[in-house]
């Protein structure tokens, strides 16, 4: 015992080396039978009496047997055994010049050690939740694994019933001991803040966007008998304050998001109104004029921007359109055309396609609240899997083969949230609302299967992308309902809710053209020389080909239908647009995209 040196512990105290703990520890963690336990015990004492080192703190003896792990060929062991963190010197440049992919934006010491922790729990979701074969696919680019320092512990993102604090007041859950308890609000202006105060309640629970359908529809019977400005200054708070919900919490903007509509859907128009302090005043249909003023505030909010003249990059304005409400609400539409041409971004929801107006249906049925969500997302790389079959049958197959490990991994977070429910780990998703119902329902939660390069991989396995010719558009579509199939057949297997939808991230289309350059240099290179400086994002067309618009859009409706998912965005530039009101009335009458965005 002489031979060996103290221990410096955490505490602030040093101890006598004591081989036995070392021994109960590897034991403990790794699994392993006492003598192989006892070997590498045995190994660690020589190694450090050999050593002659002079100094031992608990991270440096785990260090060493991790070491002696590896050696020996424990590396399952290791992996189990091993620290998590970061090197000194990477938390120290953070410290000095912030993280690198924040440059450019606000560094302030809440979001450097939420940067910090996330490091952390990215290495605990790869080395101990996923398994060698789905860790390697996400390191490697086969597949992208959204948000993944938030794996282990929040669900993606939400939709909320603005009902559900309407009617409940805020916190809407019951038995709430960690901030007073707020009445159902007594008017148009509390009943904003009470929407916005729970955004950012509920935000440090998900990892992604959280907004809030048919805001206009649901807050008119707050709007009853107040005056223009009255309704616009709510409407300005509403918008302003959600805006700067980053300042509050003092990290990344949340996403967020508000849906409107100038007239109100015929599945609402005979729902009992709740109106102040939380009261039954009539139905919905009794408020459309309260309804369109609230739409137009809002549209006049977004098209002139704050202050100083900026666009509102949160929340995200989402307009609902039905070809009969283009003539009916014509001036209200009218106001919208005029913040696209200004260069707002405007999200555009199609409700003349059958199936979005199905989902809402579902969605809105019967008498609970309905909030519903994404769990989690995970991004395929199609072009890839081109590259490594080389021929369609192998492609599909090679699919299918990602497709299973994505949903090995989904259903571990779907197990990561069902425990942390239980636990309480999450306290308001795991709360309830009156009557025993519960806040956040698992089981209606999406696990939702994104893709990217659908274009690429077309083009690589037959030569030709998806607007040169028929050929191309089909094997596209079968492609497409290869995953649909795939995400239905599984669900039914598993009890699930898999859904296939649009990538959203623009950090995936790089991520994926970076590794595969790397890995398929030879492969790659010509490919993206010929078609684009990056892969294209999921069933889009390449930008700036020379296709007629209304076949486009109407094409890209094609695999809008069969995807059957909400979150599916067609984009079309600005200038391609002569009338903004005539291809709206064309997209309403014959094409099946189901959301559009118009970009300058």
């Amino acid at each position: 015992m002489d031979l060996l040196p103290k221990v410096f512990r955490t505490e602030g105290d040093w101890v006598e080396f004591d081989p036995s703990k070392i021994y109960e520890s590897i034991l403990k963690e790794t699994g392993m039978t006492e003598k192989d336990t006892k070997k590498i015990t045995e190994l660690v004492v020589r190694r450090i009496i050999s050593s002659g080192i002079k100094f031992l703190s608990g991270p440096h003896i785990r260090e060493i047997v991790c070491s002696i792990l590896s050696e020996q060929h424990f590396e399952e062991q290791r992996k189990l055994y091993t620290r998590i963190g970061m090197p000194l010197m990477d938390y120290e440049e953070i410290l000095e010049k912030g993280p690198k992919y924040k440059h450019g934006e606000v560094i302030n010491p809440e979001r450097i050690h939420h940067w910090a922790a996330n490091q952390l729990a990215e290495e605990y979701t790869l080395l101990r939740i996923l398994n060698d074969e789905e860790s390697k696919a996400h390191l490697y680019g086969d597949i992208h694994i959204h948000k993944l320092k938030y794996f282990d512990l929040r669900p993606l993102s939400q939709a909320w019933d603005p009902l559900m604090i309407l009617k409940n007041g805020l916190p809407p859950v019951e038995h709430w001991p960690y901030c007073s308890k707020s009445r159902p609000a007594e008017d148009l202006r509390t009943a904003v803040h009470h929407l916005v105060k729970w955004l950012a309640m509920s935000q440090g629970e998900f990892s992604g966007g959280q907004g809030f359908n048919f805001l206009t529809t649901f807050l008119a019977p707050f709007a009853k008998g107040l005056n223009d400005n009255e309704i616009k200054h709510s409407m300005q708070e509403l918008i302003y304050e959600i805006n700067q919900l980053a300042a509050v919490i003092g990290r990344d903007t949340p996403i967020t998001s508000i849906s409107c509509s100038p007239g109100i859907l015929d599945f609402f128009s005979e729902v009992p109104a709740i109106g102040p302090f939380g009261e039954i005043l009539g139905i919905y249909n009794d408020y459309i004029n309260e309804n369109i003023k609230l739409f137009d505030c809002i549209t006049d909010i977004f098209s002139h921007g704050d202050y100083e003249g900026n666009e509102f990059n949160y929340p995200k304005h989402i307009i609902h359109i039905k070809k009969d409400w283009l003539e009916t609400f014509n001036e209200s539409y009218s106001k919208v055309w005029e913040e696209i041409k200004s260069g707002r971004n405007v999200y555009i929801i199609n409700l003349c396609s059958q199936w979005v107006k199905d989902e809402i249906y579902n969605q809105y049925s019967g008498e609970n609240i309905h909030n519903i969500g994404t769990l989690q997302n995970i991004s395929l790389n199609l072009p890839r899997y081109a590259y490594m079959s080389k021929d369609q049958d192998k492609f599909i197959e090679i699919l299918r083969d990602k497709m299973n490990i994505c949903s090995q991994i989904l259903k571990k977070k779907y197990e990561v949230i069902e425990k942390r429910l239980k636990s309480k780990h999450l306290p308001l998703c795991s709360s309830f609302i009156k009557n025993h119902e519960p806040l956040f329902k698992l089981e209606n939660q999406n696990l939702a299967f994104n893709f990217v390069g659908l274009n690429e991989a077309v083009k690589f396995l037959i030569n030709y992308e998806l607007h040169e010719n028929v050929e191309a558009l089909e094997f596209g579509k079968k492609i497409i309902q290869e995953m649909k199939t795939f995400c239905e057949d599984i669900g039914l297997k598993d009890g699930k809710k898999y859904v296939l939808q649009e990538n959203l991230s623009n950090k995936v289309l790089v991520r994926f053209k970076r590794l595969d350059l790397t890995h398929f240099p030879e492969t790659t290179k010509p490919l993206l020389k010929e078609v684009s400086a990056y892969y294209t994002n999921s069933a889009h067309f390449r930008k700036n080909i020379e296709v007629d618009l209304i076949k486009r859009i109407s094409q890209q409706g094609e695999f809008h239908e069969i995807m059957n998912n909400g979150l599916n965005i067609v984009e079309i530039y600005l200038s391609e647009v002569q009338n903004i009101q005539e291809l709206t009335k064309m997209i309403c009458e014959s094409s099946k995209i189901s959301c559009y965005r118009f970009i300058s």
